[in-house]
């Protein structure tokens, strides 16, 4: 991959002003953490910069600070992650982490797997940041830790722990209004928590002129959600759980859907056994989508339930883990199919060393639709002095094919599925160094390489389902991240070369370019502000079509109305940038949200 010299020029302007941004400023808000504590990337706690994979997290303060009116807004800012979402709020959300497909990443809440049976895809567009604590970005192939899916990364999502009452109303463009309430009790030990929260949005047209199914209408959304959990303390050990549950509609052109998607989560932590830890839970997760349109009606829903437990002991100067989980996945699409799955998944990994890093891991995934598969990973990082650290690791991935693509009747036996298809797999490698020029300043630096063999294409007798197509991805990611007292900035540049190698040409809609940068600050009275800015590069969509650059400028406020109330402005889109997401769709012009904030 060569990337042009515009690209580097427009990185070195977006990491440059967030350098110079740096030294001259005396506060940061807490919204980002140079070295947070993550549990994802080998499930267990470990610091970011003790990990060889690059890892990031969207925490509380930050979600607070940008009062963001979706979680696409969120993740449009995240090294690495392309977005397309067919219209606006509410709009089907495809997120393309590391140029892997939409279903290459395997997504996480509060430890539920989450994906539909269907597609092998989250539906992004039903989870309300009101809901959300914190997200953990783990880039690159981690199918030695959760098997299926993780072949691009994975992204785990921890509903909200609020520790006390607080509640906020928004009114923005397109009528947009939302409120949430949370409240939470209790202490260390013992804890209980809600939150709830409610949008409705009358919308704008999903499709212009170029697309399949336009009409002029208003396409709206209504999102109901709610959150709550709790601890318990058991002994020297402590029970968690977590539930959630979002109800709704999405009106298309032509079209609307009704959704209910609901997950539980409960762990029992801290237990001692001997000389290891270990922990067990179990989690179920319900999902129905229905959906109207000129052709006719369609029903799908996803029950699946989830057990695992897991170990960990020293070894000298190292850590085994050990573990095992398991899953039934019951899917149903109305008039086409119906079918039950199992997955039954055994891991182990090890890790030591201090200056000189290393770890390796080994799973072994037996699938009741099509056999066992093995995979592993493994990594060395090298802590040069304590301003540098480089590592490299290598894994490998696969996804197991969806129900659709399995078992889908097709169109009058046209594009049908295939019983005897085997899973995809990847393969990866990545080359990663860390500098940290100050306490408070960290730039990263990754290039990586990953082939996907074996991809399920409808291009078989009749377009049925075949593995057939290989895919190569190439990048580099760059990023730099400020925190100070009451200044912070984070700044990103990633470049890709996503190709089918098939057809000899790039993978639809994921941009070989991407620049973000987001920064806020923070006066000592409480009063802050912010801003954002995205530059995304030409993709290839359907047909041929090459889409146009386009690039997004958001502001946002806030005022400190004494120590309890908040009132809040967010701009989107300031310079009203008029740009297709997917070919035929609409983006949302500029809009503007205000919004009372209290918190006790």
């Amino acid at each position: 991959m060569n990337p042009r010299t515009p690209c580097r020029a427009r990185a070195a302007l977006f990491l440059t002003a967030a350098s110079i941004a740096a030294p001259f400023s005396s506060v940061a808000e807490t919204a980002i953490e140079i070295d947070p504590v993550v549990v994802t990337a080998n499930r267990t706690e470990q610091r970011t910069t003790d990990v060889p994979a690059r890892v990031s997290v969207i925490t509380r303060e930050r979600i607070e600070a940008a009062q963001a009116p979706d979680l696409v807004e969120l993740l449009r800012l995240e090294a690495g992650i392309d977005l397309a979402r067919n219209g606006g709020a509410g709009g089907q959300t495809s997120v393309f982490l590391r140029g892997a497909n939409s279903n290459h990443v395997l997504v996480l809440i509060d430890g539920v797997r989450v994906a539909a049976s269907g597609t092998g895809a989250f539906t992004w567009e039903i989870l309300d940041p009101a809901l959300i604590e914190r997200i953990e970005i783990v880039r690159g192939p981690r199918a030695a830790q959760w098997g299926s899916d993780a072949i691009g990364g994975v992204i785990q999502i921890f509903t909200r722990r609020p520790d006390g009452p607080s509640a906020r109303v928004v009114y923005g463009s397109d009528d947009d209004r939302s409120a949430s309430v949370a409240l939470g009790v209790g202490d260390a030990r013992n804890a209980f928590d809600l939150t709830a929260s409610w949008r409705d949005v009358d919308g704008f047209s999903a499709q212009n002129e170029n697309g399949f199914g336009f009409d002029p209408d208003d396409d709206g959304f209504e999102n109901r959600s709610a959150a709550l959990g709790g601890r318990h303390a058991l002994g020297a050990s402590r029970v968690e759980w977590r539930g959630r549950v979002a109800d709704g509609e999405v009106e298309f052109d032509q079209g609307v859907s009704e959704f209910t998607n609901a997950s539980l989560r409960l762990d029992v932590r801290e237990l001692a056994l001997g000389d290891w830890t270990a922990r067990i839970g179990a989690g179920a997760l319900s999902d129905d989508l229905d959906t109207e349109n000129p052709f006719g009606g369609s029903e799908v829903a996803t029950d699946r339930v989830q057990f695992d437990a897991r170990g960990e002991r020293a070894i000298g100067a190292a850590t085994w883990r050990v573990g095992a989980d398991a899953w039934r996945e019951d899917g149903e699409s109305g008039g086409q199919w119906e079918e039950t799955r199992t997955n039954v998944g055994l891991f182990t990994g090890i890790e030591g060393g201090a200056r000189l890093g290393w770890e390796a891991a080994l799973r072994a995934d037996h699938d009741s639709e099509f056999g066992t598969e093995l995979t592993g990973n493994a990594a060395v990082d090298w802590r040069v002095s304590d301003a540098w650290r480089v590592f490299a690791s290598t894994g490998r991935g696969f996804r197991a094919p969806t129900f659709s693509q399995l078992y889908s009747p097709g169109f009058g036996g046209l594009f049908a599925g295939n019983p005897d298809l085997d899973p995809e797999r990847s393969w990866s490698v990545e080359a990663g160094a860390d500098w940290r020029p100050t306490a408070r300043q960290l730039v990263t630096l990754s290039a990586y390489r990953n082939r996907i063999d074996d991809l399920i294409d409808f291009s078989g007798e009749d377009f049925r389902a075949i593995n057939i197509k290989e895919a190569r991805i190439r990048g580099v990611e760059l990023t730099h991240r400020f925190s100070g007292d009451r200044f912070w900035s984070e700044a990103s540049a990633t470049w890709q070369d996503p190709e089918d190698l098939d057809a000899g040409r790039d993978l639809l809609r994921r941009a070989e370019s991407k620049y973000a940068w987001s920064g806020g600050w923070r006066s000592a009275t409480g009063h802050r502000l912010g801003a954002e800015l995205v530059h995304v590069g030409e993709r290839l969509d359907v047909g041929g079509v090459t889409l146009d650059s386009y690039t997004l400028v958001n502001l946002r406020g806030s005022i400190a109305l004494g120590t309890d109330w908040r009132a809040e402005v967010r701009i989107d889109n300031l310079a009203d940038e008029d740009y297709e997401p997917l070919l035929g769709f609409n983006a949302p012009d500029r809009r503007v949200f205000v919004a009372l904030a209290w918190r006790r």
